[in-house]
């Protein structure tokens, strides 16, 4: 064998030996070797592409104004609003099944659900008492005058008013109703006998909350909530939350009892969609 075969063969055997190195290895000393070749490559690469650029001018697909360009755009915004409707329609979908099966779940004897929406409201004097809504389903889907309206499950939003045609129907927010009977459950249950809490019957101020007298041993805490316990009202509504307690003040006159002001859980401005249960005796 010649010198000369000799020294190709021992190159490449270290030809070999380096493409099997890992490339950690060959990175110290490759890296310096391509920086030499580099440098001095490197002004007639960037003449090589600005006269590429002169040549041949770099083109959008279409220029930003370009109907094509304005199309798609139209087109994404449609989808991103088709897919936000989608989204938001199925949480209320879902909202609206779990309002349904947990009021169905209330007891009370057979009654019939039916889902509406809010579409407007009236003024039928000053104040914030003075205001009843519009809902969109009237006789023909069943509505009846003083069926309860519930919001989020447990909530007495208000009762159907005496104002129905066959498609739309009056709602008098729970805020506006006086009289109502009502039982104190403290803001942590330890077990109380339901029979030996407070009960008081709530009055309108005429600011949007109600207030009542309240005469009982149990000790009344801010924050108690007050349960329906109004014997007029159907039997699905009993035991629906009304309200919250936000004062509690003496009453000089009677130092066993207590004056208690009540802030309503559902406010009127808030309601959009609600269920109103129509017990099945009804017509």
């Amino acid at each position: 064998m010649g010198t000369g075969m000799r020294w190709e063969f021992l190159a490449l055997v270290i030809v070999f030996i380096c493409a099997m190195l890992p490339a950690r290895f060959l990175s110290v000393w490759t890296e310096p070797l391509a920086l030499v070749v580099t440098v001095p490559t490197a002004p007639i690469t960037h003449f090589g592409r600005a006269a590429r650029d002169i040549l041949r001018p770099y083109k959008t697909p279409w220029e930003f104004d370009a109907p094509e360009a304005v199309a798609l755009r139209a087109d994404l915004e449609l989808y991103k609003t088709l897919y936000a409707q989608a989204t938001i329609d199925r949480e209320f979908l879902e909202r609206s099944l779990a309002s349904v099966g947990a009021i169905s779940a209330r007891g009370g004897g057979p009654v019939r659900l039916v889902e509406c929406s809010v579409i407007g409201s009236a003024a039928l004097g000053r104040g914030a008492q003075a205001q009843v809504l519009r809902l969109n389903a009237g006789t023909a889907l069943g509505l009846v005058s003083g069926a309860p309206a519930f919001l989020d499950n447990d909530s007495i939003a208000g009762i159907v008013g005496t104002d129905l045609s066959q498609f739309s129907a009056s709602l008098v927010p729970v805020e506006r109703l006086s009289g109502i009977a009502v039982r104190l459950f403290p803001v942590q249950p330890h077990g109380e006998n339901v029979s030996a809490l407070p009960g008081a019957v709530l009055r309108p101020t005429g600011h949007g909350t109600w207030t009542a007298e309240v005469a009982s041993s149990f000790a009344l805490t801010i924050g108690m909530t007050a349960r329906l316990a109004d014997e007029r009202w159907p039997r699905i509504a009993l035991g629906a939350r009304i309200g919250e307690v936000i004062a509690i003040e003496p009453i000089e006159q009677a130092p066993l009892a207590s004056r208690i002001e009540v802030r309503p859980i559902v406010a009127a401005e808030s309601i959009g969609s609600l269920t109103i249960a129509i017990p099945e005796g009804q017509p």
